[in-house]
C-alpha cells in the first residue's frame, strides 16, 4: 500500500510546525530520487503513533479521491546520522525510531491557504470531501489559523493527519459524527477552514454513501497491514481508529444528514 524507500540525503530541516519534520531526498527502485518531508517519532507528541495515524489518514484520503501527497515510509539509515553537520538533527534522528512517515513534497506551484482565500466553485466536490473526511476522522488540525491546506489556483493538497484519530482516545463523552450537534465543532471561530465557505452553497452530497461503502473492511485490514512492524506499539490506537472508520462508514447516511445540518 505504502512503498518503503530509503533516506539518501537530508536536505534541511523544516522549523515551522509542531513536528518539524526534515526535508529528505530518498531512493526509489525506479526512476528518480524523491523530495519529501519526513516525520520521524521523536519529534511526534505520541511517537509512532502519530505517524501510523498519518498512514491511515492518507490511505483513507487517497482511497475517497482526496487529494494528498504520496505517502511513504522512509527508512533511515544509521550511517545518515553520521555525516550530518547539525547536532539537533543528529538527536532527532537517534532518538527516533529507523522508520519515518515521508509525504512527497507537493511542488513548488503551491502556497498555504490564508485565511482570504475564497472557496470556488471548482473546489466545492474537494473542500466537502475534504470536510467530512476531516469531521469522520476527527481532524482538529486544518482550522483558519493552521490551515494544513496547500492551494494553487483551484487545486487543493491537503496535509498533516498526525492529530486525526485523537477524540476517540482523548475525549469523554465524545459524540459520534452522525449524533445532532457532534460537528459544531468545525464551525467555532477558528474553525476548519472550509466550513463557513461551504454554508448556504450548492453541492451535491449524495454521492458520500457510496464513496465511502467502498472502503470495505478488507481494505481496513489492509490499512492495518501496511504500518510497519517497527511501529508495533501503535497497533491498539491503530485499531480504535480503524473502529471509528468503520463505524462513521456504516453510519455514513447519519453523518452527512448531520453535515447538511451545519452547513444550511
Amino acid at each position: 500500500m505504502l512503498e518503503r524507500i530509503a533516506a539518501n540525503e537530508i536536505i534541511r530541516p523544516v522549523t515551522s510546525g509542531r513536528t518539524c519534520p526534515l526535508l529528505m531526498l530518498c531512493g526509489v527502485d525506479t526512476g528518480s530520487p524523491v523530495e519529501l518531508f519526513c516525520k520521524v517519532s521523536s519529534k511526534c507528541e505520541e511517537g509512532v503513533t502519530n505517524l501510523a495515524r498519518e498512514v491511515l489518514a492518507s490511505a483513507l484520503a487517497r482511497d475517497l479521491g482526496l487529494p494528498v501527497p504520496v505517502p511513504y515510509l522512509v527508512d533511515i539509515p544509521p550511517e545518515l546520522s553520521e555525516v550530518v553537520a547539525d547536532q539537533s538533527i543528529v538527536s532527532q534522528l537517534r532518538e527516533s525510531v529507523r522508520v519515518g512517515f515521508g509525504s512527497a513534497r507537493a511542488g513548488q506551484q503551491f502556497s498555504i491557504w490564508n485565511s482570504g482565500r475564497r472557496v470556488t466553485e471548482a473546489m466545492l466536490p474537494v473542500a466537502l470531501s475534504a470536510l467530512v473526511f476531516d469531521a469522520i476522522i476527527e481532524n482538529p488540525d486544518r482550522r483558519i489559523s493552521n490551515p494544513n491546506c496547500l492551494v494553487s489556483g483551484d487545486r487543493i493538497c491537503l496535509i498533516d493527519h498526525d492529530l486525526g484519530f485523537t477524540a476517540t482516545d482523548m475525549v469523554i463523552g465524545r459524540l459520534p459524527p452522525w449524533r445532532e450537534g457532534s460537528l459544531d465543532w468545525l464551525d467555532k471561530p477558528d474553525g476548519h477552514i472550509f466550513c463557513k465557505g461551504l454554508k448556504r452553497r450548492d453541492f451535491d452530497i449524495s454521492v458520500f454513501p457510496r464513496i465511502w461503502s467502498g472502503v470495505s473492511d478488507a481494505r481496513l485490514a489492509e490499512y492495518r497491514a501496511a504500518i510497519p512492524p517497527e511501529w508495533s506499539g501503535s497497533l491498539p490506537a491503530v485499531d480504535r481508529a480503524l473502529e471509528q472508520i468503520g463505524d462513521a462508514r456504516d453510519h455514513i447516511v447519519g453523518v452527512i444528514a448531520e453535515m447538511e445540518r451545519l452547513l444550511k
